[in-house]
């Protein structure tokens, strides 16, 4: 019997290079996960048993959690002395899909919790905007984000299936799921969707204006549920919609402001020291006051230096927008810029590229108008951070 307990370990804990305790675990997040994390701790310290009956009872509490089955087979076999599943070579693909799934799960370390880390990737979240959603693709990995007094803080976090062909989407049709900063843009009710996307359905603005100045095509890129029959899907199995449990997307419901919520899309979080995060949003509000202020000084040759000569907006490019900032300007006796509710993110595609979403209110001698700018701010070979990219 021991032998065949050894196989579902380490068939299970071989994916892992650490296995992450139920206990590290924050309360928001998934039940059954954090059920199938017990069962797991149960085993690795010889209590069977008591891994068993909470294996039974987390196929009772999901009936439709595939790989809760799985494992709660693979105990009830041990007993058998028969081969676990789950530690079976097998080319039957529901049950490869379902490995994956348990690696992706058991994978996963919660380090920002322990090392009291934060994501680098949203440098300032706008003090109307609540929550954000950060999903990590290579980890499967869905954390909400709240704004506490402008520092991001991880709230909770949940598993999440993907593309089948994975990230980095550039065409229609690719199967992929894309790395970028977006917002959720409308609800779409469980009525009126297909049996498909479970309990709803929140769109989000991809391709952004970002994705259609580098050529990406596509559409209906969305954060939904999945059929009732099943719990969850694999890791790989979206069209490039991000997929979660109909369990965590009623949870998601209450964190969505429809055309507020960022949705933050990487590869990879990088989490970086509170001291640092505060050290970079410092330096990124410093960027964005400069800009400031040589537009309000009047002297056009200070605000034509804090654009790109690879300078595009709809209208303009970098010729076009200094002969527009020297005839405008000089019929100016005064500039005022006012800016507020300011998201600031490093771009994921970039390292060296800062996106800044925020209102903007101007004044001038014979001009007034608020609207909504974007910026996408390029670190250039001198050092200095100039916009590359206007959308207003």
């Amino acid at each position: 019997m021991r032998y065949y307990f050894n196989s579902i370990l380490l068939t299970i804990f071989l994916f892992s290079n650490h296995i992450v305790m139920a206990e590290e675990l924050i309360s928001p997040n998934e039940k059954a996960e954090i059920e199938l994390l017990r069962i797991l701790d149960n085993m690795r310290n010889g209590n069977n048993d008591r891994a068993l009956l909470i294996a039974e009872k987390l196929t009772k509490d999901f009936p439709n959690f595939k790989l809760g089955k799985i494992i709660y087979a693979d105990l009830l076999s041990s007993h058998l002395q028969k081969k676990p599943m789950l530690s079976s070579k097998s080319k039957d693909k529901e049950l490869n899909d379902l490995k994956s799934e348990a690696k992706a799960r058991i994978n996963f370390d919660s380090v920002y919790k322990r090392e009291d880390l934060l994501p680098k990737s949203i440098i300032q979240l706008a003090s109307n905007v609540k929550y954000a959603f950060l999903v990590e693709l290579s980890k499967s990995r869905l954390y909400i984000v709240k704004n506490k007094s402008g520092v991001p803080d991880i709230i909770a976090d949940f598993y999440v299936s993907i593309g089948k062909a994975g990230f980095h989407k550039k065409i229609s049709g690719d199967n992929k799921t894309p790395v970028g900063v977006y917002k959720i843009t409308s609800n779409l009710i469980d009525e009126d969707l297909p049996e498909l996307y479970g309990d709803g359905a929140y769109p989000i603005n991809y391709p952004n204006i970002w994705d259609k100045k580098n050529n990406k095509t596509g559409y209906g890129i969305w954060i939904h549920g999945v059929p009732r029959d099943v719990y969850s899907r694999p890791p790989l199995t979206s069209e490039g919609c991000v997929v979660t449990s109909n369990h965590t997307l009623k949870k998601l419901k209450k964190y969505i402001e429809i055309g507020t919520t960022p949705v933050v899309l990487v590869e990879n979080v990088s989490w970086i020291k509170r001291n640092l995060w505060h050290q970079n949003k410092k330096e990124a509000n410093k960027i964005i006051e400069k800009w400031k202020n040589a537009w309000e000084s009047l002297d056009p040759y200070a605000f034509i230096s804090k654009h790109s000569i690879n300078f595009k907006s709809d209208n303009h490019d970098f010729e076009q927008r200094v002969a527009h900032i020297l005839r405008i300007i000089k019929n100016k006796t005064f500039i005022k810029v006012t800016v507020e509710n300011m998201n600031l993110f490093y771009y994921p595609t970039n390292k060296k590229l800062i996106f800044s979403d925020f209102r903007q209110h101007y004044e001038s001698n014979n001009f007034k108008t608020s609207s909504n700018k974007k910026l996408f701010w390029k670190q250039e070979k001198d050092g200095e951070w100039r916009i590359l990219f206007e959308d207003t």
